[in-house]
């Protein structure tokens, strides 16, 4: 165990990354944290690292990661953040498919309009995400029953509504709109990737396949959702229409705001 500044830090690694690890603290009262830390020799860019601090400082909202702290040194940053000890998404879906469907519909329905509310708040404050996908939502257990918290800001930006498209294709290819790959996209990437969790959460699969990536953002830009009778005859016209509304392969049909998809009669059951 190391100490960091007021952090008692174990050496048990408990994540990993492509440029760094996660552990467990604890603060001088005792209370458990997570802490990440960001090799920064291995990181391509110091800068997106340094946004991504900026952005967890200003964001507060319960179906967030929240940020605790953050310390730089020489070689290595370090955010504190909460610890989550429920896994994250893409474990669930993988333990819970079969082949007529995933999770029950309304566990579903729940997660996406947590989801759907954590995109919400971030637009409002001109933040967009651009990698929500299954292993960036992690659960986090309580007497309820387990609420999501989208984490890894490592992608995110600030973008206004007036703002000129963002050109930069990033993301991680199962969830990238058809506008990321044809270069030209905006806040509504986000949209996109919700409905695409959604499908999965509903039928354990995503909706759009292949064998690679370069099959996987071939068949995003064709386009053509499917509804294979075996999974989604079990479940109701109502998600299927709201899936079908979030993955319009036509923008201009597509729902395109948080605040348009939260009042779908599916989310609102």
């Amino acid at each position: 165990m190391v100490v960091l500044s007021c952090y008692r830090v174990s050496s048990s690694v408990v994540g990993s990354g492509k440029y760094g690890y996660v552990r467990e603290c604890k603060d001088v009262s005792g209370r458990m944290y997570a802490i990440k830390t960001i090799d920064k020799s291995r990181a391509p860019r110091l800068d997106h690292i340094k946004r991504e601090v900026e952005l967890l400082r200003v964001v507060d909202h319960p179906n967030i990661m929240k940020m605790i702290n953050s310390f730089e040194d020489e070689h290595y940053m370090h955010i504190v953040t909460e610890m989550y000890t429920g896994g994250d998404l893409f474990d669930l879906v993988a333990n819970s498919t079969t082949d007529y469907g995933c999770l029950r519909e309304g566990q579903a329905m729940m997660i996406t309009k947590s989801l759907l509310k954590s995109v919400q708040y971030l637009h409002s404050k001109d933040i967009v995400h651009r990698d929500i996908k299954p292993e960036n939502l992690l659960l986090s257990p309580t007497k309820k029953g387990a609420i999501i918290k989208l984490i890894d800001f490592g992608l995110s930006r600030r973008h206004g509504v007036n703002d000129g498209n963002m050109t930069n294709p990033v993301g991680t290819p199962y969830y990238m709109s058809p506008e990321i790959l044809r270069g030209s996209y905006d806040r509504s990437c986000d949209l996109w990737a919700v409905g695409v969790v959604c499908y999965i959460l509903l039928s354990g699969y995503p909706p759009f396949n292949g064998y690679n990536d370069n099959e996987i953002l071939a068949s995003t830009l064709n386009g053509n959702v499917i509804f294979e009778k075996e999974v989604w005859g079990n479940l109701s016209k109502l998600s299927r229409d709201f899936v079908t509304k979030m993955l319009y392969k036509d923008k201009s049909k597509r729902i395109t705001s948080a605040n348009e998809a939260l009042k779908h009669q599916w989310i609102n059951e």
